[in-house]
Formats: C-alpha cells, sequence, structure tokens
C-alpha cells in the first residue's frame, strides 16, 4: 500500500549555513532511500518554514500548519529540533501524529514514533531541545547584561547622533559629528522658541523619532533598558556609553521646553493666527479683533461684539507701511545670555543617583554597606561642589544681527508677528464713517523693554542728529 509521505523543512533565523534548506532536503532524500521510499517520490510532500523560531507555535507556522491539514502517513525532517525547541510544542506534535496514526521520523535516525523505543527517545530529546534552547538564551541575556554594565554597544543600529566603532574587540559608541551639530542646533532652537514638529526637520527625523529622542537619556551617552536608566554595579551610577552630545542644563532645559508644548503653557502661535492677533482692538468695547472670513470667504478682523469689521488685507497694509516707515531703518538685535553658570541639570543629575544610593542603603546586607556608604559620601561631596559654584543668574545683552528690521520684515514673514509684539504695536479700529479707521501706535513690549530702549535710543539719537 502506498504511503503518503510528507518532509518538513525548517530554517530559524538564526541558522548557520550548516542548517540550509538544501541541507535538510538532501538529507530528507537520503532517509527516503534508506527506508525503501526511493521510489515513491510522487507521494512525498515538501513543507518548508523559512524564517521560522523552533519556540513558535505549531499552528502559527504556515509550512507545519499544511502538513498537519494534509493528515500524511510519515513526518521526516532532519533533526528532532527542527520539529520544535519546546517540550510542550513537540509533545503536541507528538500527540496528534498519534491520534491520526502518522509516525514521525528523522533524517539522523535518532527519532521513529512508530516504536515504544522511539516515542521514549522523542520525549527525552525534545526535554534535551528545550533545555539547549533555555542554555542559550540565558547565555545571549547574560552577554547583553555584561555589555550594557560595561558601557559597550551590543547589536544593531546606533542611535542618531553616534556611530559605533570597533576598540578592543569590541563595538562602542562614539559622537557623529556632522549628527551632532545638527541636534545641538534643533535643541538650541527647541529650548528658545521652537517646537517638536519645525526642529525635527531640521535633524531629518520625523517627529515622534525627534521626541523619543529627547525623552530618552540617550543624548547625555546614557541608555535606558526596559524603562531603567542603566545602572553600574554599585546600582547608582549611570553607565556612560558615549559622549554626552547636550550638556545636564540643556537637557533640563529640554524637558522643560517639552512640558510646556504639552500643557500649553508656551504652545507656539499657529501657523493661521492673523498678522495682528492679540494687537488690533475694537474702538468701542477694547476688545481684541478676532480672525474671520466674509461670506465670500475674504479674511477678516472683526470685533467679538460685533461693532466694527474690516478687510485683514487692508489692515495688514496699513501696519506693514506703518512698521517700515517707523522702525525699518533701525538695526536688528537679538538678545544674546551671558555670564551665569547653571548647574542645576547636574545638580538634578546627582540628586537622582543621591536618592537612588540613600534607597539601596535601606535593604543592603553588610557587604555593600559600606560602598554604598562611600558612595554616598562621594555624591554628597560633588553635589556641595557644583552648588558652590551653582550661579543661575544670567545677563542679558542685545547682539546686532548685521540686519535692518526691514530687511527681517522681507526676508522672515513668519517673524513679522514676533517684530510687531516687539515694537509694542497697538492699532485701534474706528467706525467706518471716521476718516482715519486705523490708529497705528508703537509702545514698549513689557517683555522687551531693554530691546525698546535700545531702538529708542538710536531713534533719538537720529532726531537729535
Amino acid at each position: 500500500m502506498t504511503q503518503s509521505i510528507a518532509v518538513y523543512i525548517r530554517l530559524s533565523r538564526e541558522s548557520e549555513d550548516s542548517a540550509s534548506i538544501e541541507t535538510q532536503r538532501a538529507a530528507a532524500q537520503r532517509w527516503l532511500e534508506q527506508n525503501g521510499h526511493g521510489d515513491d517520490q510522487d507521494n512525498v510532500t515538501y513543507f518548508t518554514d523559512a524564517g521560522v523560531s523552533g519556540a513558535m507555535p505549531l499552528e502559527q507556522r504556515s509550512g507545519m500548519r499544511a502538513l498537519m491539514e494534509s493528515r500524511p502517513d510519515i513526518v521526516v525532517t532532519w533533526k528532532q529540533d527542527r520539529y520544535a525547541r519546546s517540550v510542550t510544542e513537540f509533545l503536541r506534535l507528538v500527540a496528534w501524529a498519534e491520534k491520526g496514526g502518522t509516525s514521525l521520523a528523522t533524517a539522523d535516525g535518532n527519532l521513529d514514533t512508530s516504536t515504544p523505543h522511539g516515542r521514549m527517545v522523542a520525549n527525552v530529546l525534545a526535554s534535551l531541545a528545550s533545555w539547549e534552547r533555555e542554555i542559550i538564551s540565558a547565555r545571549i541575556t547574560e552577554g547583553h547584561a555584561t555589555r550594557r554594565a560595561q558601557g559597550r554597544w551590543g547589536s544593531g543600529r546606533a542611535p542618531y547622533g553616534y556611530r559605533t566603532e570597533r576598540r578592543d574587540g569590541a563595538a562602542y559608541l562614539t559622537v557623529d559629528d556632522e549628527q551632532a551639530a545638527l541636534i545641538r542646533t534643533a535643541v538650541a532652537k527647541l529650548i528658545e522658541d521652537g517646537t517638536v514638529a519645525s526642529t525635527a526637520r531640521m535633524t531629518g527625523l520625523s517627529e515622534p523619532q525627534w521626541r523619543r529622542l529627547l525623552k530618552s537619556p540617550t543624548l547625555r551617552g546614557m541608555r535606558s533598558h526596559k524603562g531603567a536608566l542603566v545602572l553600574a554595579a554599585d546600582g547608582v551610577t549611570p553607565v556612560q556609553f558615549a559622549e554626552p552630545i547636550i550638556n545636564a542644563a540643556e537637557a533640563k532645559a529640554v524637558r522643560q521646553r517639552l512640558l510646556a508644548l504639552a500643557t500649553g503653557t508656551d504652545r507656539a502661535p499657529r501657523k493661521a493666527a492673523p498678522l495682528c492677533a492679540g494687537m488690533a482692538h475694537c474702538y468701542r468695547c477694547a476688545g481684541r479683533l478676532n480672525g474671520g472670513t466674509s461670506d465670500k470667504g475674504v479674511a477678516l478682523y472683526r470685533c467679538k461684539a460685533g461693532h466694527t469689521t474690516i478687510y485683514a488685507a487692508t489692515l495688514d497694509e496699513r501696519v506693514s507701511e506703518a512698521f517700515l516707515s517707523t522702525w525699518g531703518a533701525f538695526a536688528e538685535h537679538r538678545v544674546s545670555l551671558e555670564g551665569g553658570n547653571d548647574l542645576s541639570g547636574q545638580l538634578a543629575e546627582i540628586d537622582e543617583q543621591l536618592r537612588r544610593a540613600v534607597d539601596m542603603r535601606l535593604t543592603a546586607g553588610p557587604a555593600t554597606l559600606g560602598i554604598l556608604e562611600e558612595k554616598q559620601a562621594e555624591l554628597e561631596a560633588a553635589y556641595a561642589r557644583l552648588r558652590a559654584a551653582h550661579d543661575p543668574d544670567v545677563r542679558e545683552v542685545l547682539v546686532p544681527t548685521g540686519r535692518t528690521l526691514a530687511d527681517t520684515w522681507e526676508a522672515a514673514p513668519e517673524d513679522r508677528p514676533r517684530l510687531l509684539a516687539d515694537m509694542g504695536l497697538s492699532v485701534t479700529l474706528h467706525p467706518k464713517q471716521r476718516a482715519e479707521r486705523l490708529v497705528v501706535t508703537w509702545g514698549p513690549a513689557p517683555e522687551d523693554d531693554a530691546l525698546d530702549a535700545v531702538l529708542r535710543e538710536e531713534f533719538l539719537g537720529d532726531a537729535d542728529a
């Protein structure tokens, strides 16, 4: 009686060339010839699972699922671990085979479930395969932990801002100067007034990638594993995987900026906001004019109470002319921060380490208590030194940009609302019956008194001349 035969081939992601699909197929064909099935090639069906782990459940492997559905009389594979590396999964396969009268065999001759002896061997081999897999997994896990503790890079692509290099036969992270320069520029812009989306474009990363990088300890040269900071053997000190790209003060400022953007306390203006949003008011109720559109879709400024309305283009053009005629010839200045020694970021990092040391001392045994006491004393001394040098006060210095305000007005339309606010713009809209509907005045902006003083001194100097 002719029997249906299935040959099962499985190639794991971690398999070497010696376990290739061709090797397994050739071994199965030799077994068929040696066991009197050489002339039954028409009844042989090959089922293959490529890139599939031996620990995966049987039904989740497309090749094995198709084999089990075909219900062959005989199943042969290269070695027992091709069937499964899990005791549970292999015993399930044996139970399936026994229920349907299917024999399981291996080309190396170590398995044949058609005999009681073969079934006993199958159980023993399955246990050994599971044990071997657990040993390999534990060895890999231990190796990763050792590399992390030593500050070495395990595997995979280096995080943005770094690249891998080989030293002493091991892989380490080192700063990628080109990417790091982009990161520092983007971080500075983010801290100043940028958004995550706009600064992400400066680095070439997507917004989600940039946000994850900013929230991680990576830019400080550290790493997290399973959500926790990777620490040295003392359980207190973070492992330094590479030179930091940003300092502790910048990292703290980034966290504060992200929090401000998330809570809306320092949210960037919407791109659709009118040019004079917040600076144009109604003559009657003194309320701010809101943006809107007419029935024909033309942009407007309108009083919320309905007292008066004007085309946005008309008001914006009038304000633009007033700004350029009044301030266009003046030199543009930027506020630069000089002086000061803000060590709050470093102080916060050492404070975190101190808290970890104190927590560990509560449960430490005699062998480690002394080490933790020394570590705590070392951290307290470092904290005291930083605290003595901590002087966060800074000076605001106005630095010419080399451009006039008119230059910036023309070259950077997105900066126009800021320029108007810096000059203390106030626009009052009167009824249509009045000859001059728009009254444009300039006054000191509360947050930019220093800049206002410089410009007005320049203005008065020109007037006296």
